[in-house]
């Protein structure tokens, strides 16, 4: 089986951004007022209006991955906090709930109708290349015709200061980024042309933590219908 890039979508430092009034109209328009602020930015990276090739609508058969290293840890290390100061029948659940990986999955969801399998995925080794292997196999097993896959990285004070918790794996505070990519199975869909995947390992600028490269995001900036784009896999982490 062949799989298809219908559009993608790629927020950070060196491309658009999320603006906080992004996130504001994101959070009115979908009534997130008690959801975190990880969850508002997997939102309004898939709802903003940019005139790309995503729908209005989305398809039955779609399916759902989020992919993350660090997760909602402002919220986890808050939720925390609240259970080191305060009693157990004081700890705020909304809080609490949003402290897990899988509620920013459930949001995009509920606000995008999805309604087939969603999985939520969390690692450090480049767990991007994972989330698009897990959407090529369940395209391949009949489970969906078509998954949106996202990866998300929030700042706070934990990738502030990962340069000093371990410096020989952080030259620099990993960069707040989401990145969206709309996967088919189905050529007339394949608007960037077709996606592959090697496992064999390349050695090129890790973007995010989550995963993606520098050469591989350059090159689709050129992608028409019948481009072929190979995604490879990062080196795994050596440890001293």
């Amino acid at each position: 089986m062949k799989m298809y890039l219908n559009a993608y979508r790629i927020f950070g430092e060196d491309n658009s951004i999320l603006t906080p009034a992004d996130l504001k109209e994101a959070r009115d328009k979908y009534s997130l007022r008690r959801s975190d602020r990880f969850t508002a930015m997997a939102v309004a990276a898939v709802t903003k209006l940019m005139g790309d090739q995503f729908p209005d609508k989305y398809a039955a058969e779609t399916g759902l991955i989020t992919a993350t290293a660090f997760g909602p840890h402002r919220t986890t290390f808050a939720t925390l906090d609240d259970i080191l100061d305060y009693p157990e029948d004081l700890i705020l659940p909304t809080r609490f709930s949003h402290s897990v990986h899988n509620a920013a999955a459930s949001y995009i969801g509920v606000v995008l109708g999805l309604k087939r399998i969603t999985f939520a995925l969390a690692g450090f080794e480049d767990i991007w290349f994972e989330a698009l292997e897990l959407a090529e196999n369940m395209m391949m097993a009949g489970f969906c015709r078509q998954i949106m896959v996202i990866g998300i990285e929030e700042s706070g004070l934990l990738t502030e200061n990962a340069p000093q918790l371990w410096k020989e794996r952080f030259s620099e505070p990993p960069r707040e980024a989401v990145c969206v990519f709309l996967l088919s199975k189905d050529p007339e869909c394949g608007h960037h042309g077709e996606l592959r995947l090697d496992k064999s390992e390349i050695q090129s600028e890790q973007l995010f933590t989550f995963g993606l490269y520098r050469q591989f995001l350059d090159s689709l900036a050129n992608t028409t219908p019948e481009t072929v784009s190979v995604l490879h896999k990062l080196p795994c982490w050596k440890f001293i």
